[in-house]
């Protein structure tokens, strides 16, 4: 385990996991997870911005994050489906990387094997909405990935730095709220 940005990170079989406490209850963090108006302010790393933000919040409804860089470069939308809502407990969500098979391709094709289909290429998110006592929340985010070759390309390429990155722009988010 290490620690980014007060984030303990645990890479495991087939997944990463980034656990975070937050001086917030839960109710609180869920909501400015799920909401629109707070995800813009904090769903992309430093120093991109999310340029886009359209949720809709329930079992089978649709997610797109755009992401944009300080130079206004536009990258292709992060977009998936909600499989499981518990509200304040737990979200599951797919992440589909097969909207953007050729980003992908580039990004991580040369260190994955044969057996990675990016028409199909999707992980799975789960993030859990703990009470952690004295009106703070642990909120634990694992991703599921196909295979432990894709996870290690997608930590190799900075993506559970990037997501700790988030996760501090979450925690500024929050203190607003």
């Amino acid at each position: 385990m290490r620690i980014v940005n007060d984030a303990e990170i645990e890479v495991q079989d087939r997944e990463f996991v980034i656990t975070r406490i937050f001086n917030a209850p839960k109710e609180l963090v869920f909501k400015v997870w799920t909401e629109p108006e707070h995800i813009k302010n904090w769903w992309a790393p430093k120093p991109f911005i999310a340029s886009r933000c359209e949720i809709d919040l329930r079992v089978g409804g649709e997610y797109a994050y755009t992401m944009r860089s300080a130079e206004g470069q536009e990258f292709p939308p992060y977009q998936g489906k909600f499989i499981e809502i518990v509200p304040n407990e737990k979200i599951v969500y797919s992440i589909d990387a097969f909207h953007q098979a050729e980003m992908w391709k580039a990004r991580i094709g040369h260190r994955v094997g044969p057996e990675v289909d990016f028409s199909t290429l999707q992980s799975f998110v789960t993030v859990k909405f703990e009470d952690a006592g004295d009106n703070t929340t642990r909120l634990t985010f694992t991703q599921r990935l196909f295979n432990n070759d894709v996870r290690d390309a997608i930590v190799e390429s900075g993506a559970v730095e990037g997501w700790a990155s988030i996760l501090q722009n979450f925690a500024n988010e929050l203190a607003k709220a």
